[in-house]
């Protein structure tokens, strides 16, 4: 039994639409490796183009209004690319002094900020440290 192009298409759309919540679903796990996260990022274009490319074809071929999907698309997409790239370039507030220049190095404050906002979102291997037993000459 062959499926209509419009069912094709819908599956193709649905296929897409999986894809980003499962992208959404990593990022919003909070447990991420670092390296992880640029390889997950870059799969973002080729779901909107998949998504895109069957909805355009769906919209040519059929009269109904698929308006709301694609703006519930759109809007999740969006959530998870800023998400992403709040990961992947952390914001840093600097509040304004008249003694730095643009060019100023990070203050401490702004560098202990940009730490615990990272640490909110990567989790890092435990480290095991060896202990003191008290002796200094071994």
């Amino acid at each position: 039994m062959d499926p209509t192009p419009r069912v094709q298409l819908i599956k193709h759309r649905a296929v897409a639409k999986a894809s980003l919540t499962r992208l959404q679903n990593f990022i919003e796990a909070g447990d991420q490796k670092i390296n992880d996260i640029p390889v997950w990022f870059n799969k973002l274009p080729d779901i909107f183009n998949k998504y895109e490319s069957a909805q355009d074809e769906l919209v040519c071929l059929d009269e109904a209004d698929y308006t709301v999907d694609t703006k519930e698309f759109e809007n999740q997409y969006y959530q998870v690319e800023a998400k992403f790239n709040e990961l992947l370039h952390p914001v840093i507030e600097q509040p304004p002094s008249r003694h730095c220049s643009p060019r100023s190095s990070l203050s401490g404050n702004t560098i202990n900020s940009l730490r615990s906002h990272v640490s909110l979102h990567i989790k890092l291997p435990t480290i095991a440290l060896p202990t003191f037993e008290g002796d200094t000459c071994s």
